[in-house]
């Protein structure tokens, strides 16, 4: 007659114990900043991932969350940011230091924090430029891991780091979303900043040529990548640049509500028991099995 109680006294989510929540964090550049709302809602509704990862932007902002950093205290630390502190030059031929973003988040951090510190389990998604492979990187300097994830080529130079040249994760995974569920989360939430890439443009500037280009490709990636989430938010950041500070207030704003939005399906998915998720390689391990049946079975026949 009464079912399972799905909040406290507090308004927080009772969240079910069988549950181990994912939260991927995609790349966008500064569209990144809606990831600040996003993590306020969780704030309100008690939602605190068991594991998270991050691309590019999403690499920094998810970097903090797992610090321990609240959404006040992040929207504190953007509000201070200026385009010119991270980024010492802007011509395509002279890619800006990607060091730049490694000692703001070291200062930021007040050290060099190690991912051993962390106080969730995350993982920093890069890819190597060197081999042409996605990196998954879990130990180490998190900062030094977050800038390599976010140079974007032509715009940072590629970070050396130990025997690879990091650069932009979301070329090979902006929402490492198949990351989460491999750290061994049931529900997964991917939240997707820039779903306005893979569009193309009108410009035939050499820039907005090359941030076209990487959208493209980008935008093939996530599709797959997405296959593995539960419940995809998307905060409406289409108006704000990538590369230009815009209105945080606002782009944080639009986080908070895309996360409100889907309030009634966020609370069924923690409060009710996991279904299993059968992603693309479960269905491909599926059908080796099935085929080796066959080919055993045909085999006995044969005989």
């Amino acid at each position: 007659m009464f079912g399972r109680k799905k909040f406290d006294s507090s308004g927080k989510i009772i969240v079910n114990k069988k549950v181990r929540l994912g939260v991927a964090f995609g790349g966008g550049g500064l569209r990144g900043i809606g990831h600040i709302g996003v993590i306020k809602a969780f704030e309100e509704l008690g939602v605190k991932p068991d594991f998270t990862a991050g691309t590019s932007a999403g690499s920094i902002v998810g970097a903090l969350y797992a610090a321990g950093f609240t959404s006040a205290q992040m929207l504190e630390e953007v509000k201070k940011l200026r385009v010119r502190d991270i980024k010492n030059s802007f011509f395509i031929w002279c890619p800006s230091d990607s060091e730049n973003i490694e000692s703001m988040l070291k200062k930021i951090f007040q050290k060099d924090l190690m991912f051993s510190e962390l106080k969730i389990p995350f993982t920093v998604v890069a890819t190597d430029i060197r081999k042409g492979i996605e990196v998954e990187i879990k130990g180490g300097s998190v900062a030094k891991a977050c800038s390599g994830s976010s140079a974007v080529p032509g715009i940072f130079k590629p970070v050396e780091y130990e025997d690879m040249h990091l650069v932009d994760g979301g070329l090979k995974n902006n929402v490492p979303a198949d990351v989460v569920r491999n750290m061994g989360a049931n529900v997964v939430f991917a939240i997707d900043v820039n779903r306005g890439r893979g569009h193309g443009i009108e410009s035939m500037k050499t820039l907005d040529v090359l941030r076209a280009s990487l959208g493209m490709v980008m935008q093939a990636n996530v599709q797959k990548r997405l296959e593995f989430a539960d419940l995809l938010i998307l905060p409406g950041l289409e108006m704000f640049s990538s590369s230009k500070i815009g209105d945080i207030d606002a782009m944080v704003q639009a986080g908070y509500d895309a996360v409100m939005s889907q309030k009634d399906l966020i609370v069924r998915y923690l409060t009710e028991r996991p279904a299993f998720k059968i992603t693309r390689l479960s269905r491909k391990l599926s059908r080796l099995k099935l085929n080796y049946k066959n080919k055993k079975h045909k085999n006995k026949v044969d005989e």
